[in-house]
């Protein structure tokens, strides 16, 4: 058993040497066979890779819709077994000029056909649509606009034409072809002169010269509109960089020719208009449709053109811009984010815009900016404000009272404490605003804006007014009299000399307050209160006394004479016959006037129309005749009997 398992282990251990043999020697023989397969492989292909081929790659990263140019490009040498089919040879670099790349190419990368776009152009005539035409027209630099009119924008084409080249002859009028006529030549047209023309005989010469003579010399015309430019010089209109959103090319800084497109008949309308006028075009917006509002201008039009513009100019200082808030940059914008006021223009009418992008005026008072109304002339407004001045905003932003009716914003002033009244307002409380905004009085004393009330019919009431008629205003803002009594406001009168009048007052001028707050004479006749003033004493006088002295109340308030000339109202006195005299006639003459309104000298004897006349007359009031100054004496009452209006007296220093 032993020597049989000896037997087995002595022919086991060749076999095991002999296959670990043969599995060598197979692997040898394996790595040689790759090995020269291999070298098979490096030999054919090492001939292809020796040769190399000129390609174009990019100078540097080239972003999509970049235009190819020398300058964006580099050479480089590379195996011709490596080099893309459609891969740019250099010695073509000049095929591809102009185009577009339409994806990224980084530094070094070889450019590729696919690369670019394959809507270029091979001829100029590509540019121009089936069924159009490119024309080339002259420029100059006001026609160029400047040089700003580039490939692909639209411009309007119009000309500068002698109406007698226009197709219209002033030489076909006749008196029964006055409606031929084109309407915008007629309405230059006196409307006198075309009836005379309609009426005049058919031979009647005179008319139609002047008919003729008439209708402008020369005429602005439409020509096209809404024209596109095909190129400017030499740089023609590339449609693939504008829908690559990228400039147009410009090799030219400056050009004196445009290529337009255009269909045949507006190409023969071009023609037509440069050879019989002076051709003017204006660039408008690509994306804009609209067309010319009107077909002829002439130099007629510049006239009522001008009149527009000053009354379009007026409409708008009448408006105010509402606010709708405060943009991040500190303005002042609109509902729809339009600036109104910058910082700088805010910051001059004394606002400024804290940190949390609030206004605040100078006494640090936080305004809500959707309460802010901006009037032409920069003044800032709180609605607020124009409410408590019983004024508000309409939809067109006009300032409209209670009752609907239109102040212009240019009228509305505002008080240095914020306070909105209206020029009439004041005008008839006797008032104006300084350059301080402060409001002052006729002698420029500065009133009390705290101390001041509006009246529910909007008038303007000072607290001097106020207690010159024993009245005053309480804590409340209400306006009571000496006993503490609140005293409506739409009961009071004010005349027009600002004096506040008691009903008292009124009764004995004949006159009352009715029901309905308005002041009537004693047949119920409605009196202006504004024709009212007051004399020294308090005592009321009417027009129709004033008119008797030749005076009346102008629109300021004040009294005047024929000539205008002011009349203190406060230093005339009112006689007991209705006759006015000044204080310093009365005082010079020795005179005054008693407590019944008569006239009576130092011993108090009454003089009448005639004596006082007479004396002024005979001798001049404070001394002999000679020398001196002259002074007026004012008589009122009847002109029946001979009894002067006035005179003039002559008196001694």
């Amino acid at each position: 058993m032993a020597d049989a398992r000896e037997t087995k282990s002595a022919f086991g251990i060749p076999l095991i040497v002999g296959a670990i043999g043969f599995g060598l020697a197979a692997a040898l023989m394996s790595f040689i066979y790759l090995k020269s397969e291999k070298a098979a492989l490096l030999e054919k292909y090492a001939g292809s890779n020796r040769k190399e081929i000129t390609v174009l790659v990019a100078a540097k990263d080239l972003p999509k819709g970049t235009v190819v140019r020398q300058e964006v490009l580099s050479q480089r040498r590379i195996p011709q077994g490596f080099v893309a089919n459609d891969a740019i040879a250099a010695a073509d670099f000049e095929k591809y000029l102009g185009r577009v790349l339409e994806s990224d190419v980084g530094a070094g990368k070889p450019l590729l056909t696919s690369y670019l776009d394959n809507r270029f152009p091979v001829d100029f005539s590509d540019l121009v649509p089936l069924g159009r035409r490119a024309m080339t027209i002259q420029v100059d630099d006001l026609n160029s606009i400047a040089g700003f009119v580039r490939p692909g924008n639209h411009i309007d084409l119009f000309v500068n034409i002698p109406s007698a080249l226009s197709g219209f002859s002033a030489g076909f009028i006749s008196a029964n072809m006055i409606d031929s006529i084109p309407t915008e030549l007629r309405n230059a047209i006196p409307p006198a002169l075309l009836d005379a023309a309609r009426g005049a005989n058919t031979s009647d010469a005179t008319v139609k010269d002047l008919l003729a003579n008439a209708i402008p010399k020369e005429l602005i015309l439409p020509v096209l509109q809404d024209v596109r430019v095909l190129a400017t010089g030499r740089d023609p209109y590339r449609e693939e960089l504008d829908q690559l959103s990228y400039p147009q090319p410009r090799s030219q800084r400056s050009f004196n020719t445009v290529t337009l497109d255009l269909s045949p008949r507006e190409a023969a309308l071009v023609t037509a208009a440069i050879k019989k006028g002076d051709m003017l075009a204006v660039l408008r917006n690509r994306n804009d449709k609209s067309g010319a509002e009107f077909s002829t201008v002439s130099a007629q039009d510049l006239f009522g053109n001008a009149f527009k513009l000053a009354k379009s100019e007026g409409e708008r200082r009448q408006r105010v811009a509402v606010a709708g808030g405060v943009d991040r940059a500190g303005n002042l914008v609109d509902a729809e984010g339009r600036t109104i006021m910058n910082r700088e223009q805010l910051a001059a009418a004394g606002i400024t815009v804290n940190a949390q992008g609030q206004l605040v005026d100078k006494s640090g008072r936080v305004i809500d900016s959707k309460d802010v109304v901006v009037t032409a002339d920069g003044r800032v407004l709180q609605k607020s404000a124009l409410a408590a001045a019983g004024l508000s905003v309409n939809a067109s932003g006009q300032l409209v009272d209670k009752n609907g009716k239109v102040v212009a914003a240019d009228a509305v002033v505002s008080t240095a404490d914020g306070k909105v009244m209206t020029k009439e307002q004041l005008q008839a409380a006797h008032l104006s605003v300084n350059e301080a905004g402060e409001v002052v009085d006729a002698r420029g004393r500065v009133v009390d804006t705290a101390r001041m009330v509006t009246t529910a019919d909007g008038r303007v009431l000072t607290a001097e007014q106020l207690a010159a008629a024993g009245m005053s205003i309480n804590d409340k803002g209400e306006i009571v009299d000496a006993s503490g009594k609140v005293v409506d406001p739409a009961t009071l009168v004010v005349s027009g000399n600002g004096q506040i009048l008691s009903h008292e007052q009124l009764a004995a001028a004949g006159l009352k307050v009715n029901d309905k707050g308005q002041v009537v004479d004693a047949s119920g006749k409605v009196v202006d209160a504004a024709t009212l003033v007051t004399d020294a004493n308090g005592k009321v006088i009417d027009s129709k006394t004033l008119a008797a002295a030749g005076l009346k109340v102008n629109e300021q308030g004040q009294v005047v004479d024929k000539n205008g000339q002011v009349v203190e109202a406060g230093n005339l006195v009112a006689t007991k016959d209705g006759a006015l005299i000044s204080q310093a006639q009365l005082a010079a003459a020795g005179l005054k006037v008693n407590d019944k309104g008569e006239v009576v000298d130092a011993k108090g004897r009454v003089l009448s129309h005639k004596e006082i006349v007479a004396m002024a007359a005979a001798t001049p009031i404070g001394g002999a005749a000679g020398g001196g100054r002259t002074i007026g004496y004012i008589i009122g009452g009847s002109p029946t009997a001979g009894v002067a209006k006035s005179t003039t007296l002559k008196v001694t220093d």
